[in-house]
């Protein structure tokens, strides 16, 4: 990262398009972030170092530059730049959320927790076919997110850099139930979007390598 990068990220208002709202300054520059359904003044930003960040626009100075009241240790959050966050929708207090980022995991957090570490982790992994043919476990990079309760309380989309699209699941413990496009169909590059159909939540959209795939949840290889 060089020295001289910028660490701002804005929060704008559509009634006054050429001044930013609210400034968020954050230790590392943010690639991601998500406001809490619950409570939209708290907003959570995933870090180009790998760190989380949670900010109350409400604590702003008379600048209106808001700086986070809370940041994740560095040994225990991400090693690659946080690509995507969203938060939980279920539960009484809506403080958790979830990450993925190019190292390879998901990582849940709860900001209201005393422990500023992780909730829960999970890696990323496939049997990808070498040059010999042999199956290998391979960790496959998280780029992008996608989390809809009414899908599913404990589930999860996760577009990868490889291009594969992982459905996770968490039952006793976190799973992989279903992926896509391991066998045909998938893109050839990160996929950089992730979204459910809100009408249809069983089918979603991949966006990477310039095309757009639709995908049924029970069905591995785009039905688009």
């Amino acid at each position: 990262m060089p020295v001289d990068m910028p660490r701002e990220s804005y929060i704008w208002n559509l009634s006054n398009p050429n001044f930013p709202e609210k400034t968020l300054l954050a230790p590392s520059p943010l690639c991601s972030m998500a406001f809490n359904q619950k409570n939209p003044d708290i907003v959570v930003g995933g870090s180009y170092n790998g760190s989380l960040s949670f900010f109350d626009t409400r604590a702003g100075d008379a600048s209106g530059v808001v700086k986070p009241f809370r940041t994740t240790i560095l040994e225990k959050s991400h090693h690659d730049p946080v690509y995507d966050v969203d938060w939980k929708t279920v539960g009484k207090t809506l403080s958790e959320c979830v990450s993925t980022s190019t190292d390879g995991k998901i990582l849940w957090w709860d900001y209201k927790s005393a422990e500023n570490e992780p909730i829960m982790s999970f890696t990323l992994s496939e049997p990808i076919p070498d040059a010999e043919g042999n199956k290998v476990d391979k960790v496959l990079g998280g780029t992008s997110l996608c989390y809809n309760a009414e899908a599913g309380p404990l589930s999860y989309l996760v577009g990868t850099e490889q291009g594969y699209v992982l459905l996770s699941k968490q039952r006793k413990q976190i799973e992989i139930s279903q992926r896509y496009g391991v066998d045909t169909g998938k893109h050839h590059g990160p996929i950089y979007a992730l979204r459910r159909n809100p009408g249809h939540l069983k089918y979603f959209m991949s966006v990477g390598d310039w095309s757009a795939k639709i995908w049924q949840e029970d069905l591995k290889s785009p039905v688009m």
